[in-house]
């Protein structure tokens, strides 16, 4: 709503400068603009009634007459035809010669009080006018006007307007015209003045508006500001699926702040989001550890880590992965939970391939186990791990089933894609990189972030920020940590590469 408080009057106001531009366009006659066009403009002068007002019947009697014979109702109209096209306009050029209708009023008589045209067609006297359409209509003959030529035309009328319609109309059709014809009404320039004007003024007005909510909004935006850069080097650890989006905000983070510099999953950190956790609740008594170091973490980490304070910040999505080879696309839950459990064996058993099952899962320092655990599982009893390569039961010889598990999400993924009857889970957009896997629909559903929003999809968790207590207001860590809620932030985080939903722009991050 905010947005749309400064979008609108921006739209207002470009809306109020087209206008502005097509009235001044209109100004300068639309015949010259561009390429050259024919076109032959009319403009009434006047339309006057000549007959008696009713204020002054019992006093006077007004009565124009015509060759003898009395008018009655009797108007008078001026009407000016010229040249304004980019091209001289010969006899040979109209399609259909120009007609006048005066709001069902008849036609007396027409007299040309100004001449125009070229010797070869010129309109000198009333007697090449015809009056048609049983004297409703003018049609005037198949003039040759030169660019800039006028005719004026004195029409005598009889009859009461009708006031449904305009009072002069006029039609005609030529070659290579301008829309509509050829024949165009000139409005008054003073009003097209008018009308440039009052656009332009109805635009700046609406700049003016759209400024001024941005000022006032802005200091009332639930959106934290940019951060105070602050020099120094933080160090963020844990979660693997939630890793490579972080990564990309921190690169931007550092754009803005040159001085700054954080670090996401370097060599020797602990991976994992329980493993981070515990390592930070271990060494963040130590000063210098507390000040520089968060744990990222797939969901909340479990009871046993009084000193961590969490920062929700985002949503990340999940998604159960296969290997194309199992022919398989879609899976319920309850079929997750026979398969981590054994009574599922090959995939033939849920109209896939003929081809052994093999489950690929994190090892249990992994927030994104403990997430499949809780909400696809529901803490059911897994079969125990039986291989170290994910294809042979080395662990144990006679397991019906094969179960390995990795330290990271790109671990697990590289394995579903190269084992032809691999099984696994994880973060979603993540896993649509790999040319081998497919992302199954859960109980027919496929992962989206919309999905997520209305409930339909519940594979997801949100990514948690933990540091040792709660980091100095003017701290690297609590700069960040804003950073991680601001509209740059956000942009990164819902991308299509990453699809999480930011923390900022939903309410689910309470409820997860």
């Amino acid at each position: 709503m905010r947005v749309l408080a400064v979008v609108i009057p921006l739209i207002a106001a470009f809306a109020g400068l087209a206008g502005a531009i097509v009235s001044g366009l209109r100004i300068v006659r639309p015949g010259r603009m561009f390429r050259p066009r024919r076109m032959v403009n009319y403009r009434v002068h006047y339309d006057d009634w000549l007959g008696t007002r009713a204020d002054i019947k019992g006093v006077a009697e007004l009565v124009v007459r015509r060759r003898g014979q009395d008018v009655p109702d009797a108007s008078l109209v001026m009407i000016r035809l010229s040249n304004e096209g980019g091209l001289d306009i010969g006899k040979e050029h109209w399609l259909m010669p120009v007609n006048f209708t005066f709001d069902g009023r008849d036609v007396v008589g027409v007299e040309v009080s100004e001449p125009g045209g070229t010797p070869s067609g010129p309109i000198t006297d009333s007697a090449s006018i015809r009056i048609s359409k049983g004297k409703k209509a003018l049609e005037l003959p198949r003039i040759e006007l030169q660019k800039k030529d006028r005719v004026r035309l004195l029409v005598l009328l009889s009859g009461m307007r009708d006031h449904a319609g305009p009072a002069v109309q006029g039609d005609a059709s030529i070659k290579g015209a301008v829309r509509g014809g050829g024949l165009v009404r000139e409005v008054s320039p003073g009003r097209e003045r008018f009308y440039v004007f009052g656009w332009t003024g109805f635009a700046l007005l609406s700049l003016v508006i759209a400024v001024v909510v941005a000022l006032l909004v802005r200091p009332f935006s639930s959106t934290p500001p940019s951060p105070l850069c602050v020099p120094g080097q933080i160090t963020a650890a844990g979660s693997t699926a939630f890793a490579p989006a972080l990564t990309e905000v921190a690169h931007q983070f550092m754009r803005t702040c040159v001085s700054s510099d954080v670090a996401v999953n370097p060599g020797g950190s602990t991976v994992g989001s329980l493993g981070a956790a515990s390592d930070l609740e271990g060494s963040g008594a130590t000063g210098s550890v507390a000040a520089t170091h968060l744990a990222m973490s797939d969901g909340k980490v479990p009871a046993g880590y009084p000193h961590l304070t969490g920062h929700p910040v985002a949503i990340v999505i999940f998604a159960v992965v296969v290997n194309r080879a199992t022919g398989i696309n879609t899976l319920t839950q309850a079929q997750l939970v026979g398969i981590w459990t054994g009574k599922y064996t090959n995939w033939r058993q849920l109209r896939g391939a003929d081809l052994p099952i093999d489950i690929v899962s994190r090892d249990t320092s992994s927030g994104t186990r403990a997430t499949f655990d809780h909400k696809i599982l529901q803490m059911k009893t897994e079969i125990p791990v039986s291989s170290t390569d994910c294809q042979h039961t080395d662990l144990i010889p006679n397991a019906k089933v094969v179960r390995c598990e990795k330290e990271s999400t790109g671990q697990l993924l590289q394995a579903v894609n190269e084992i032809n009857g691999a099984i696994g889970y994880a973060e979603a957009a993540e896993a649509a990189q790999y040319q081998n896997i497919d992302e199954i629909q859960l109980d027919r559903r496929d992962w989206a972030t919309s999905a997520v929003k209305s409930g339909e999809y519940k594979f997801w968790a949100v990514e948690y920020m933990y540091t040792y207590g709660t980091p100095a207001p003017a701290s690297l860590l609590a700069a960040f940590l804003s950073y991680m809620h601001t509209d740059a932030a956000a942009t990164i985080l819902q991308s299509p590469d990453w699809a999480d939903i930011p923390c900022s722009l939903t309410s689910l991050c309470a409820s997860g």
